[in-house]
């Protein structure tokens, strides 16, 4: 396991017991099973009777991550910032002294007794990233090892740190096996009572851990012709709290415990774990092997069980992403057969009444069923359902769970709702299938919009772009900056949707009010999301200029990104003589909007019927109604805001203010509303006089008006209009 490509060794040594001793080795590079090492230096000075021994070596590798958290170092999930391997260092520096003769060369049985005592001063392990504590640490322990048949060795009591955590032992002895007992192992030690709290705050800073929760724990292991052991880790006193935005919470741990008892070739593993909020959760595995063996073999046969019980999913709301909820209750239920090194698993997982919300991005299921049965290395989907809004869905299937991970899944919804949020709400109804074949997932169906609603009306707000990423703060000027996410397993995600809208679905914003009818397929090409299809509008509305002008052709085609869409709509004013509108057209992020008209006109001309309803003819300087409608459509840009906002607020299609003609001019306030495509109802009021009057219109056709006039002029008139070019 050895490979030395550079090294440097001085040494002066021989077989009497006092004559001078002196070896120096220096090694840069070097390999043990395939791990580098480097920079090591050891010296031994003295006498083969009294000596000093001394060691530092750096091995290049990291510890664990997670062990590298517990201790409270730099985490080395990502490079550190100067780039430089990670490394463990150690050190260990001993005295001791030989007694007998020096044992070197030949076998074990044949080689003369001899006895080793000193005393190991120091151990310590680390990382070398600045700032990081120790991983290991011991320091003044007595060690005696005595050889010619058998080998034995003996470490006097003492402590050690591991990890921050205190243990500490009596006497440990070892002594080589004899004919089939391989060999013998005396050892107790002690968990010193330690603080869990600042040990998870180490490993996760802003999961907001406290709490005064203190566990300890004892470790019994002896090996003579048979192996025993008695391990065990528990709770000694204390609670565990978790902060979140809504507060602190108790987990109200009344027990927790973890034990390993192995005797006579029998091994018994046993957890559990209550809280007045987590639940319930034990288990124990058995496993039957050899009384001398020190680990079960691989096909030692294994039986054990495990039992989950949580009577409110709520409490391990800290557990999920920030803005997720959790409700209802779950039960897990399973037994263990087969072999220590290929178990077989059976049992059930059951929960009822969950419900999984997150407002801020409108979801919000409730009443959730879960029926889960597993057999081996397959587990069965019997039941999966849940309520959004007032509609279903429904999950069946089966997977695999060997080292591929293969599912085959069937989704059924029925007027499910799947977003709820103010400005993106679909109900749906319709099945689609998943594939899951290890990392990649291929899905296919067709749903039917049941109602829904689009509103980009905020589509102008400002916001980050996709490739900015927020980090937290950090005042470590050596904190390592994360590295930016990348969409390769977005990769093999295959998905091919095909959605019609149905006849229920609006679309709202840029002034636009209108259903959407057509079909779209979902696609996810390259890890990202894309649209394609054409829809168009029907019964919509387009508010510019300040007026509400009615759609008479809308089409939106989508082909790529779902907010890489383009318009091509043309909206008229209703109630016209002449036929007068707006055209918009390109792509949503950059939209142009034109005038038009039927006869052609000029842009005067087009505005004053837009706006006005007639024709500019007679149009004095001192006529407020263009410039009030004009101060309007600038107010509203080419949205539906100023006026468009007041008036939705009271129900009305119209609010107008203009001066009557003559010498004495009056100011009028006119309110209307657009009963359907030919009734229009307005009322106007007179500021001077406290008489007003009520109208209702009729277009009996294009050309052909009746108007139904009370208050103080009371008429009905038919009106009909020519125009000759």
């Amino acid at each position: 396991a050895w490979a030395v490509g550079q090294a440097k060794a001085r040494w002066q040594a021989s077989t009497a017991l006092d004559a001078p001793l002196d070896v120096q080795v220096d090694i840069g590079q070097a390999a043990w099973s395939e791990r580098q090492i480097g920079d090591t230096h050891l010296k031994l000075k003295g006498s083969a009777r009294e000596h000093q021994f001394d060691l530092r070596s750096e091995v290049r590798a990291a510890p664990p991550v997670w062990m590298e958290s517990l201790q409270g170092g730099r985490s080395f999930a990502l490079a550190p910032p100067s780039n430089t391997p990670v490394r463990t260092l150690i050190t260990a520096a001993a005295h001791g002294s030989l007694a007998g003769q020096v044992p070197i060369g030949g076998s074990r049985e044949s080689q003369p007794p001899w006895a080793w005592s000193g005393m190991l001063q120091r151990l310590e392990m680390r990382t070398t990233q600045p700032g990081s504590a120790p991983l290991l640490t011991l320091r003044d322990v007595g060690l005696a090892l005595r050889g010619g048949p058998p080998l034995s060795a003996s470490m006097s009591a003492g402590r050690a740190e591991v990890l921050g955590a205190g243990l500490r032992w009596n006497r440990i002895d070892w002594e080589a096996g004899r004919g089939i007992v391989t060999q013998q192992l005396d050892m107790q030690a002690e968990l010193e009572p330690l603080a869990v709290a600042p040990l998870l705050r180490r490993v996760q800073p802003n999961f907001g851990w406290g709490g005064d929760l203190v566990v300890a724990g004892r470790v019994v292991v002896k090996q003579t012709d048979s192996f025993r052991a008695d391990i065990v880790f528990e709770r000694l006193r204390g609670d565990l709290t978790v902060t979140e935005e809504s507060g602190t919470q108790s987990l109200g741990l009344t027990d927790l415990r973890i034990c390993l008892d192995a005797e006579d070739g029998v091994w018994s593993f046993t957890a559990g774990l209550a809280g007045e909020t987590l639940g319930v959760l034990g288990g124990a595995l058995v496993v039957r092997t050899s009384p001398q063996s020190a680990w079960p073999g691989a096909d030692a046969p294994v039986q054990g069980v495990l039992e989950a019980q949580v009577a409110n999913l709520g409490t391990w709301g800290a557990w999920v992403p920030a803005g997720w909820r959790l409700d209802g209750r779950l039960n897990i239920s399973a037994s263990f057969g087969g072999r220590f090194g290929a178990p077989e698993y059976t049992g059930k997982m059951v929960g009822s009444g969950i419900g999984v919300r997150n407002m801020v991005e409108g979801i919000n299921l409730t009443d959730g069923q879960v029926d889960i049965s597993l057999q081996g290395d397959t587990a069965r989907i019997n039941t999966f359902s849940a309520r959004g809004g007032n509609g279903t869905v429904r999950i069946e299937g089966d997977a695999t769970l060997d080292d591929t991970w293969r599912a085959r899944l069937k989704l059924v919804a029925d007027r499910f709702q799947v977003l709820g949020r103010v400005d993106l709400r679909v109900v749906t109804s319709g099945e689609a299938s998943v594939a899951i074949d290890g990392e990649s997932v291929k899905g296919d169906g067709r749903f039917v919009v049941d109602e829904g609603l689009i509103d980009f009306t905020r589509l102008s707000s400002p916001g980050l772009g996709d490739d900015v990423i927020v980090t937290g703060r950090s005042n470590d000027p050596l904190e390592a900056p994360p590295t930016a996410p990348t969409v390769q397993g977005g990769n093999r995600i295959s998905l091919d949707l095909l959605v019609n809208l149905g006849d229920q679905l609006r679309m709202r914003g840029l002034g636009i009010d209108t259903r959407l009818r057509g079909e779209l397929r979902v696609a996810r090409p390259g890890g990202r999301w894309a649209l394609v299809g054409r829809v168009t509008a029907e019964d919509g509305t387009f508010a510019n200029y300040g007026q509400k002008l009615v759609i008479d052709r809308g089409v939106i085609v989508f082909n790529g990104a779902p907010s890489d869409m383009r318009l091509d709509i043309e909206a008229t004013r209703p109630n016209l003589d002449v036929r007068v509108g707006v055209q918009v057209t390109g792509p949503l992020q950059n939209l142009r909007v034109r005038l038009f008209s039927e006869p052609d006109m000029t842009n005067n001309e087009k505005l004053s019927w837009l706006m006005l309803g007639r024709a500019s003819d007679g149009l004095g300087k001192t006529d407020t109604a263009l410039v009030q409608r004009a101060a309007f459509a600038l107010l509203a840009g080419d949205g539906d805001g100023g006026p468009g906002a007041i008036t939705r607020a009271f129900g009305i299609d119209d609010l107008g203010l203009r001066q009557t003609e003559g010498d004495t001019r009056e100011t009028v306030v006119s309110v209307g509303k657009q009963l359907s495509k030919r009734v229009y109802v307005a009322y106007e009021q007179n500021l001077a006089t406290s008489a007003g009057s009520f109208q209702v219109t009729y277009r009996i056709a294009q050309r052909f008006v009746m108007r139904l006039q009370s208050g103080l002029d009371r008429s009905i008139d038919l009106i009909g209009t020519w125009r000759w070019e």
